[in-house]
């Protein structure tokens, strides 16, 4: 994908940029050419839209447009092949199972290196649910006449929500208009950890200070709490010491009586929910609060997901940084241990040709000076090593099957091994770029980690095509195994601590694959990975991106 992705994005995206939208954002993103034809699709695109990538891959988007947009999918086309970008434009699209949602939608021109236009971009986010959310919303105005002024704040922080609020603030804020809204005492909201054992947020209003001092820690999601993490539908409790699920107040908690609780849902997944006690004029909570709530849940949802975005986008950072540093750790690690000393030597016997040179010792001179041209010549051997290491180009000339092969070849003769196997079903296969790189530096690093650690003489490398699973769906299924010595995979960070596993684990699963390393003492290692397949674009679209 890298080369890809430098021909088309041109300035506005980098290689790294893509490939983490495409790969962990929920927004339906993917890239098409002039001609309207997907090239690449996210796992975003196929949870919105229900097509899969194969399915959609080199197919025209007009299969998610509905039947009588023709004239939006021409003007969109035109803005694109303008250079003009469409940003946050509200329309509709049409889902696999026919389904009509509601988009927010950004497309934007994709150029080369050279600036011309080959594609563009497309971003699109649901918002069926806040749709949904303010249809309920006018209802209410209908129905509930006398809650006028409590719903113009309800709909003053689906606004800020929607514009900038983000995280504990958000929530707090939700949280005080859903009190407001039904005339309770206590308001709460929980956000459900994504474990779905308990709570990973949990903000109160309506509370003193002083209360929540005296309380303490925060609750965790057992009791009535833990109740609406399981289910879907609301509950209204008219005593809650008396229902089955209660566990009783922690000390100095306020005392409470009525309660309402909402789940906050995004499509069938709970995120959270809503938490409200005590109506201020004595009664109990009725069904027009619990429809009331569960409309402004909607909004509530939305802050959720911003939430875990902002927390999903913080762990990508961190594993991002921590690879590129395993990655410089790695080129120091070669470097320290392999090109320079290779160097030193060949400095300290061309410092030995030329004192025996001057004593006219012949024989001596001549030595040194082999030995020292010998271990140049190891250099640079290990300076290509490394310099195909930061990026091979024997993929885009041999393809994957052929640049493994030669990978193989050249770690056979730096190793000293004896008896090395390639074993694959892909000769003149080619597969997206994005999956040939990732495959390719696997097995590099697991064949570096061979060379270093293993003191093997025998090592076989296996790469088949085959499907997976009883759907059938075709993988890459590689295999790296050595005779050597083994080790404790539980003792990897005492002693092993360039290996280099973080990184074959990040690769792996960055493409959406499995990874398994085994490995025995006195046996040897097995470095197993399977990758989704996800075949080059056909020969034409790969000239139209050039």
């Amino acid at each position: 994908m890298n080369k890809l992705v430098e021909k088309t994005t041109g300035p506005l995206l980098s290689s790294v940029d893509l490939e983490m939208m495409l790969e962990s954002s929920y927004d339906a993103i993917f890239t098409k050419t002039l001609n309207n034809a997907v090239v690449l699709w996210s796992n975003g695109a196929e949870n919105v839209y229900g097509y899969t990538r194969d399915e959609m891959a080199g197919q025209s988007v007009s299969k998610i447009f509905p039947e009588n947009s023709r004239d939006e999918e021409l003007w969109i086309l035109d803005e694109i092949k303008a250079g003009r970008s469409i940003r946050m434009f509200e329309t509709v699209r049409v889902t696999k199972d026919g389904r009509h949602i509601n988009v927010l939608l950004t497309v934007l021109p994709l150029r080369n290196n050279s600036g011309e236009l080959t594609g563009a971009l497309s971003i699109a986010r649901d918002v069926t649910d806040r749709y949904i959310a303010e249809e309920t919303v006018r209802h209410l105005e209908v129905e509930i006449h006398n809650h006028a002024l409590v719903l113009e704040t309800a709909n003053r922080v689906a606004l800020d929500i929607l514009s900038h609020r983000t995280g504990v603030e958000a929530l707090r804020h939700i949280a005080e208009a859903a009190r407001q809204l039904v005339g309770a005492e206590y308001g709460a909201l929980g956000v459900a950890s994504i474990s779905k054992t308990g709570l990973d947020e949990f903000v109160t209003v309506g509370m003193e200070q002083s209360d929540e001092e005296r309380i303490g820690s925060k609750p965790v999601g057992s009791g009535i709490l833990g109740l609406l993490l399981e289910r879907h539908e609301p509950i209204r409790i008219d005593a809650i010491a008396e229902h089955e699920s209660s566990v009783g107040f922690p000390s100095g908690h306020p005392r409470m009586t009525t309660f309402l609780g909402v789940p906050i849902l995004r499509g069938e997944t709970i995120l959270g929910s809503l938490y409200l006690a005590d109506k201020s004029n004595g009664q109990n909570f009725t069904e027009a609060d619990e429809v009331a709530v569960k409309a402004l849940g909607a909004y509530a949802a939305v802050a959720i997901y911003n939430l875990h975005m902002q927390s999903h986008q913080q762990a990508l950072v961190r594993g991002l940084i921590f690879a590129q540093e395993e990655e410089r750790r790695n080129v120091a690690y070669d470097l320290h241990d392999g090109l320079t000393q290779y160097v030193m030597a060949s400095h300290a016997h061309l410092e030995s040709f030329c004192k025996a040179n001057q004593l006219g010792n012949v024989i001596r001179a001549e030595s040194e000076l082999s030995q020292s041209q010998l271990l140049l010549g190891k250099a640079v051997v290990e300076s290509r090593r490394m310099i195909n290491g930061l990026r091979s180009l024997a993929l885009d000339d041999l393809g994957l099957a052929g640049a493994l092969e030669q990978l193989l070849d050249d770690e056979k003769v730096r190793s000293n091994w004896s008896d090395t196997d390639l074993i694959h079903n892909i000769e003149g296969r080619r597969f997206d770029k994005t999956l040939e790189t990732a495959v390719y530096r696997v097995a590099q690093e697991a064949l570096t980690n061979a060379h270093k650690h293993a003191h093997a003489s025998r090592v076989r490398l296996t790469l088949l095509m085959r499907p997976v699973g009883s759907a059938g769906i075709s993988h890459l299924s590689l295999e790296v195994r050595d005779w050597g010595i083994g080790f404790k995979p539980d003792d990897e960070n005492r002693g092993y601590e360039h290996l280099g596993l973080h990184s074959m684990l990040e690769r792996v699963h960055v493409m959406g694959g499995s990874y398994k390393l085994t490995s025995v003492i006195g046996e040897g290692t097995t470095v197993s990975a399977v990758f989704p397949l996800i075949e080059s674009p056909p020969l034409e679209m790969e000239n139209e991106n050039k």
